[in-house]
């Protein structure tokens, strides 16, 4: 079974934060995979204008080689003190085994555990799997999701300290 995660909770209700609610300004570590770069280049480009658009600012910006190498990259940002929450943004296509599948359910459980081991955000703006290169383009709107979903975050989870 294929599933887009970050499509999956949008379409269940999720709602994002808008800039009045943040007390300051976020700053955000941004993880960008290469591999499909044609398509990565525009999700990153939605992705600033997103950060933009919120009045957040993007710290620091990786670029790393695939989708599979993100959770290292996260976890270098989640451990910056100038970067509340990490997005991370990257397609994978299908081909003609199972491979898409394994890289993104693997992505996706790491990524989640950096986010807890660092109590930090870290979102998931990863299309795929299960689709074609055509599919991908289409989504590439999810990488400004990834960045409204981590402001989201900043704003909604109680402080530790508080």
């Amino acid at each position: 079974m294929m599933i887009d995660y970050l499509s999956l909770l949008l379409d269940n209700g999720t709602s994002f934060t808008h800039p009045l609610y943040r007390s300051r300004m976020t700053t955000l570590g941004l993880v960008v995979a290469e591999f499909n770069r044609p398509i990565t280049e525009q999700m990153e480009q939605e992705a600033l204008e997103a950060a933009q658009a919120a009045g957040a600012e993007v710290h620091k910006t990786v670029t790393i080689p695939g989708v599979y190498d993100a959770p290292l990259a996260a976890d270098r940002l989640a451990r910056l003190e100038a970067v509340d929450a990490v997005a991370v943004i990257g397609t994978v296509i299908t081909g003609d085994t199972d491979h898409d599948q394994v890289i993104t359910d693997a992505t996706a459980q790491r990524l989640a555990d950096v986010s807890l081991e660092r109590d930090t955000p870290v979102t998931l703006g990863v299309t795929g799997p299960g689709m074609s290169a055509a599919e991908a383009r289409e989504r590439v709107a999810n990488a400004a999701k990834a960045v409204d979903g981590a402001l989201d975050l900043v704003a909604q989870l109680p402080d530790p300290d508080q």
